[in-house]
């Protein structure tokens, strides 16, 4: 059986997402991704032009293998404040997955690394996903009074933050559920109108 340019590619992304996950994203290298892929790292500018590149596909690249972008596509079939509460939980289920690739990007974007964009583009697309969720609710007239759609989705996008999960549910040793639930349960007294 061939290996196509498309198994190679993915190859190098699962790879790096685990070279990242382990060391954080300032102790990988190009050259540490293309040895443990057993590819060159010419190879690695074929498909992703620099190292920010590489790394905003491997995190695309584990957002739509691990279902969590199926899934966060499907709650937007459920009516606008149900769908904003599963787009929540949805986030909130797979902040541990992911935690410390997000942590090391998000590190990265402190540090001025090339991680940065790959941070701004993944915390970009949640904001976008958000936001929509957002727009719905008002659209339904359900944003509370107060609320614009933009600062609303300012405000669940922040409550979403994996520097706030880490502080409270990895440093603070919060139950993961019991954080979930009093962040979603509180973002939606916040946000979310009476019907009618």
């Amino acid at each position: 059986m061939a290996v196509t340019s498309r198994d190679t590619r993915a190859r190098i992304l699962d790879t790096a997402w685990g070279l990242v996950r382990e060391r954080g994203v300032g102790a990988v290298t190009l050259a540490d991704i293309a040895a443990a892929t057993g590819v060159s790292r010419q190879l690695l500018y074929v498909y992703f032009e620099n190292r920010a590149g590489l790394l905003v596909a491997m995190a695309r690249r584990h957002d739509v293998r691990s279902g969590f972008a199926a899934r966060a596509a499907e709650a937007g079939s459920l009516p606008p404040v149900a769908a904003l509460e599963r787009l929540l939980r949805l986030w909130f289920a797979y902040l541990p997955e992911i935690l410390p690739v997000a942590r090391a990007l998000e590190a990265a974007a402190v540090n001025g690394d090339e991680g940065g964009v790959a941070w701004r583009d993944r915390m970009g697309d949640l904001r976008e996903l958000f936001a929509a969720a957002v727009a719905r609710v008002e659209g339904d007239g359900r944003l509370a009074e107060g609320w614009t759609v933009p600062a609303a989705t300012d405000w669940v996008w922040a409550r979403a933050q994996p520097a706030t999960f880490q502080h409270l549910v990895g440093d603070r040793a919060w139950p993961a559920d019991d954080y979930t639930e009093r962040v979603v349960r509180s973002v939606l007294s916040e946000v979310v109108g009476p019907p009618g």
